[in-house]
């Protein structure tokens, strides 16, 4: 039987598929704003939009991992 009082323990691969999850959405919702274009892979355009969804990823992955992983009860 666990314990409710136990803290959660930090995980670094849950840390990793939370900013993983993070990118996919970051980056499927830049491509959507340019409405799914083929254009959008073209470079340089393509690098900055794979530098900002990296910054998005690191931005908005802990949130995801905070949600999924501390945030919910056990």
């Amino acid at each position: 039987m666990s314990n409710k009082n136990s803290q959660n323990q930090f995980s670094a691969w849950r840390l990793i598929l939370s900013m993983v999850i993070a990118w996919v959405i970051t980056f499927f919702a830049m491509w959507a704003a340019r409405g799914f274009d083929q254009d959008f892979f073209i470079m340089p355009r393509f690098a900055f939009v794979l530098v900002l969804s990296v910054a998005g990823a690191i931005i908005i992955g802990p949130a995801i991992y905070g949600i999924l992983y501390i945030g919910r009860k056990k």
